[in-house]
């Protein structure tokens, strides 16, 4: 078996940390339990438990950084995508391009994340209060790894959150935490990183797990939403330069379900099906929906609902490998070509994320094993290229573009677009452009499309009839926090517009 971090142990340890901070509340009015750190770490094996005890926050269907509720919505709530429902469409759907818009729904959840945050601190303040042990530093690193990854998904969609950076340790501290400010946030965040740059391992002990290459990436890709491009350049041409991280020779590689966990992934969300009553442990194979008689499965049993949107189709240039990850047909068990839409056409299927019985009419269950790459090396040359060009111009930063394309099937850049070798702004909408292409469905345009600016421009030239708004920018803030949280106050704390 490839999956190692989710054990039975470190299921306990969550188990036993979350009757104290559910991942359906915010924070408990009436605490279940509390568990004081001092009195759970006593061994090297504690420690270690705790710390894979914090996997499990990643994957939880609904509020989870990883579920699939707000995966699907994020998704689709960029210009990538477009809805396709079925004969009754679910308002999941609809909810998901911005129309009949409520923001109560999908990925709000994720601020629940707050409570999962003081599972990091908790191992953090514990591991730190043990006496000497080898692997000691590593997991402090590894739990303020996992913390900064939660709260940098966090402070991008919902702005300053609640700062947790020590264990709570009375009820009473749980229920009066006030909001953090972005710079806040964002401070504890690059903290938390370049400590995880310093002592985690050179290689990763376990698939799934960080090394300081992996904390460095996402320490780039921090920089690089914040606008601070000599230190994003700086960092992603370390891991470039100084990691074992290769690309692969092809794309299809890269998202093989049989090559998992490869030389190109720098940091991977572990999934098992067998686990998958534990929570949604399983992760829902990728968006593309099922047509109206089920006869195949490629997402959500909802079905039939997010579709590679024809702008998005537009930006591959000729040639493109990756314009082969969109596929224009499936089939069933039978081999019978199926098509989704009842005047027979056939849609755009993201296949990227689907693993290949699914896509092949083998397999229809809702649930898989297929791991979610979150961060990997073309990513950080994309990160390269785009901050390299904002600190020096294009010229230099061409060396970290063209090897992505090149391993598309592309000519360099400056051969298909001499403007882009010395015009900064031509540069810059090609690596943007860029990035979609290679990156698409995977979590990460919606992002961008934010620290662009763009958001709302874009949503409102694929899908016209969105009900988006400037405001929408941010996610509200859940309601039940400021009833359980005396620490925040709806009235001023609220994102504005909500």
């Amino acid at each position: 078996m490839k999956k190692y971090i989710i054990i039975t142990r470190s299921f306990l340890t969550y188990i036993l940390i979350f009757s104290f901070f559910g991942c359906d509340n915010f924070l408990e009015t009436e605490p279940r339990s509390f568990i004081n750190p001092s009195s759970f770490f006593n061994t090297e094996s504690d420690a270690e438990a705790a710390v894979l005890g914090g996997y499990r926050t990643f994957g939880s269907g609904i509020s989870g950084s990883f579920g699939w509720h707000q995966d699907f919505q994020l998704a689709a709530m960029s210009d990538d995508f477009t809805v396709r429902p079925l004969a009754n469409p679910n308002d999941v759907d609809r909810n998901a391009k911005f129309i009949d818009f409520n923001p109560t729904r999908g990925p709000q959840n994720l601020y629940y994340q707050v409570g999962a945050i003081n599972t990091f601190s908790w191992s953090i303040d514990g591991i730190s209060g043990m006496p000497e042990f080898p692997n000691k530093q590593a997991l402090i690193a590894e739990s303020k790894f996992l913390r900064a990854y939660n709260y940098f998904i966090m402070v991008q969609l919902f702005g300053g959150v609640s700062i947790i950076d020590k264990a709570l340790e009375t009820p009473e501290e749980a229920s009066n935490i006030p909001r953090g400010t972005v710079d806040e946030v964002y401070d504890l965040i690059v903290g938390d990183l370049i400590t995880g740059s310093e002592e985690l391992p050179e290689t990763s002990p376990q698939p799934g797990r960080p090394s300081k290459y992996t904390a460095m990436a996402l320490l780039a890709k921090v920089y690089l939403t914040k606008g601070e491009w000599a230190d994003a350049a700086s960092w992603a041409k370390r891991v470039i330069n100084e990691s074992d991280r290769e690309l692969l020779p092809s794309i299809w590689h890269v998202f093989d379900d049989s090559n998992e966990n490869n030389q190109e992934s720098l940091f991977e969300i572990q999934y098992e099906i067998e686990l998958q009553r534990a929570n949604q442990v399983g992760n829902w194979p990728r968006g593309i929906g099922a047509n109206a008689d089920k006869d195949y499965f490629l997402g959500p049993n909802w079905g039939g609902v997010y579709i590679a949107s024809e702008d998005l189709i537009s930006d591959f240039e000729q040639g493109d490998e990756r314009r082969n990850m969109i596929a224009t047909e499936v089939s069933n068990a039978a081999g019978e070509v199926l098509t989704f839409n009842a005047d027979g056409t056939t849609p755009n299927y993201s296949i990227k994320r689907t693993p290949s019985a699914y896509i092949n009419g083998l397999e229809s269950n809702n649930n898989s094993s297929y791991n979610f790459i979150a961060l990997r090396l073309a990513e950080v040359y994309l990160i390269a290229a785009e901050a390299e060009n904002e600190v020096n111009g294009p010229g230099s930063a061409l060396q970290y573009i063209n090897p992505v394309r090149n391993r598309a099937g592309l000519s360099n850049i400056e051969v298909t677009n001499p403007v882009v070798s010395s015009d900064k702004s031509a540069f810059r909408s090609a690596v943007r452009k860029e990035r979609r292409t290679e990156l698409f469905d995977e979590r990460v345009r919606y992002f961008d499309l934010l620290r662009w600016g763009t958001l709302v421009e874009r949503v409102l030239a694929v899908t016209p009839d969105a009900q988006i708004q400037p405001h929408h920018v941010l996610f509200p803030i859940p309601q039940d926090v400021f009833e359980r949280n005396d620490g925040m106050n709806a009235a001023t704390d609220q994102n504005p517009g909500y």
